[in-house]
């Protein structure tokens, strides 16, 4: 089997994809030349940190643990972090089984299960939100992935530029994220033309998400990110392409979660009011209330508003009975929110123009994925759910996993020839 670069491009739905890909020639010659799946549906919650999981987890959150981008903990509901992950990830079964693994800015991955580690130049967005301003104890996960783990030298040979960080230059920050991630494609570019090249390298493409929550899909900016993030992995190919090494390649690109608009925010704040410990993951809303007074008020408030009461079945087995959870009415374009400064009443201006975490079943939340390489055949598949993209890579890789979820190449029925 050949060796893998997987690359997660942050927020582009499989219509997005669609829509726009005439302008997008090295993705739309990857999905033709390999396997397309139509969209792959998302977990629930469908928002960055389950997303993530899920792509190297091959099951559902309520078994890995990562069902929000906010999980609840005793200290209460806090960014989820790699070392909330309750299985083994394809990363740590690809080390175990032999594998030489280099995590190159993929979110949601740990460095002891890597050989080779750079953290996601986000990472300090985790720490520097809200609460988390002051690092508390269980910020010591996001504290270690943000680092990096080059035991051998690999990157110091390489003589390439520093990653830089984004989120320390606020006026500038869309554009040198569009850099950073340029970076990491060129540590990726560098080691795999290199004696030592990886087996599987995970990758991400961050910042197309921050310019559709600013600007929306259909904003020139938008269009100008996406079309940036396929010229970005059209210089890897071409930079494998001229060392020669492109045919010993597989290449595994998906998107972690959609967008959708969602101009309306329910202030959330000024409709419980600050007693009530909530967190918001777009459309969903994730209750811990204090006790079954407390429960049954909430339950009759939201229900008054249109809000619709959810199964907690998504979440792990012990807080099914803690948490409560709700989802905006369908068809709504409404997101749970803190109340925006200035504004006045329950509903008012949403934080983004754009989000993530939709009601289960928007078509808007279902993600892009291709394969393409010397070991992928070229085929169209239907509408698949997301816990078989981690499965299609360790078959890919040839490494054997615990997970029921089946390989997407292995799909027979649901195929055509491209």
């Amino acid at each position: 089997m050949g060796k893998l670069i997987m690359i997660m491009i942050d927020g582009i739905s499989a219509d997005h994809f669609e829509r726009y890909r005439s302008h997008l020639p090295n993705l739309d010659h990857l999905a033709r030349t390999g396997t397309q799946a139509a969209a792959l549906r998302p977990e629930m919650c469908g928002t960055s940190c389950p997303g993530r999981t899920s792509m190297i987890a091959g099951v559902a959150p309520a078994e890995h643990g990562v069902y929000g981008n906010h999980i609840w903990s005793e200290d209460g509901f806090r960014w989820a972090s790699p070392y909330d992950v309750k299985v083994e990830t394809l990363p740590a079964l690809a080390m175990r089984q032999g594998l030489d693994v280099a995590n190159l800015g993929y979110g949601m991955v740990r460095p002891e299960d890597c050989s080779l580690y750079v953290g996601p130049w986000w990472a300090d967005e985790m720490l520097m939100r809200g609460k988390d301003a002051t690092p508390e104890p269980a910020d010591a996960g996001w504290l270690r992935a943000a680092g990096t783990h080059d035991p051998d030298g690999r990157l110091a040979a390489l003589n390439a530029e520093a990653v830089v960080a984004p989120n320390h230059s606020e006026a500038h920050q869309l554009q040198l994220g569009m850099l950073a991630d340029q970076q990491l494609l060129d540590l990726a570019a560098g080691l795999a033309t290199s004696e030592q090249a990886p087996d599987f390298t995970l990758l991400e493409i961050a910042i197309t998400d921050y310019f559709l929550h600013k600007y929306g899909a259909d904003h020139d900016l938008t269009r100008w990110s996406l079309r940036t993030a396929d010229a970005q992995i059209g210089t890897l190919l071409t930079r494998l392409e001229q060392a020669g090494v492109l045919q010993q390649y597989n290449f595994a690109i998906c998107s972690d979660h959609g967008h959708a608009a969602m101009p309306q925010g329910l202030y959330v704040d000024r409709l419980l009011g600050d007693a009530v410990t909530w967190s918001s993951e777009g459309g969903v809303l994730l209750i811990k209330p204090k006790d079954e007074a407390e429960a049954k008020q909430v339950n009759d408030t939201l229900i008054g508003e249109g809000m619709e009461p959810w199964s907690t079945d998504f979440m792990p087995t012990a807080l099914r009975d803690q948490l409560l959870a709700f989802v905006v009415p369908e068809g709504s374009e409404i997101s749970f929110e803190a109340a925006v400064p200035g504004t006045e009443g329950l509903y008012g201006p949403s934080k983004y123009v754009s989000n993530h975490g939709m009601r289960p079943g928007t078509e808007a939340d279902h993600r892009f994925c291709i394969f393409n390489g010397p070991d992928i055949p070229r085929q169209q598949l239907g509408v698949s759910d997301c816990i078989r993209f981690a499965p299609t890579l360790a078959d890919i890789l040839g490494i054997e996993t615990p997970w029921a979820a089946r390989s997407l190449l292995s799909d027979e029925a649901n195929r055509s020839q491209a």
